[in-house]
């Protein structure tokens, strides 16, 4: 069975979604300025920067995949269509959103909705990456998980209040 992508490219994916994670969170810690509200999303913020930094390394110890193009752009115009399938994709849709968001409860959701868009989104590039290449991209799924085990934490810790 031939593979459809390469770890790179599932790589420059998670780059691209952590850098909108970041962006997400930045925006959700100035939305609600509460101590403890605030130590959550910039907790995810730093995350997700620490993530996108992790997976540049990966990315940059996997070697560089130069896909076949039928012309200048084809690819980059691929992964972008390609990252719309994951909800906070879109950078000014992001931002739109957590603009619109008016409680607490709701900035929690659109982050849990989030992390499990991740989880999925790279679960399913997982089956595309061959069987060697499968080992980052459970690595990624890992560090999703974590953020949203925190974010449950969270959402129970201020059930208890």
């Amino acid at each position: 069975m031939g593979y459809l992508m390469n770890v790179s490219e599932v790589l420059e994916f998670a780059v691209y979604i952590e850098q909108n994670g970041y962006q997400f969170y930045v925006e959700s810690l100035k939305k609600f300025p509460e101590p403890n509200i605030v130590e959550l999303f910039q907790y995810l913020a730093d995350e997700e920067f620490k993530h996108e930094q992790l997976f540049k390394k990966m990315l940059a110890e996997a070697g560089k995949f130069t896909p076949t193009e039928t012309y200048d752009g084809e690819y980059q115009a691929y992964m972008r269509e390609f990252c719309k399938s994951h909800s906070l994709a879109d950078r000014d849709a992001s931002k739109a959103k957590i603009k619109a968001v008016s409680s607490l409860e709701g900035a929690l959701e659109m982050a849990v909705a989030f992390e499990k868009d991740s989880i999925v989104f790279f679960t399913q590039l997982k089956d595309l990456v061959g069987g060697e290449q499968r080992s980052p991209v459970d690595r990624i799924i890992h560090e999703e998980m974590l953020h949203l085990r925190r974010i449950f934490e969270f959402r129970e810790q201020l059930n208890k209040k």
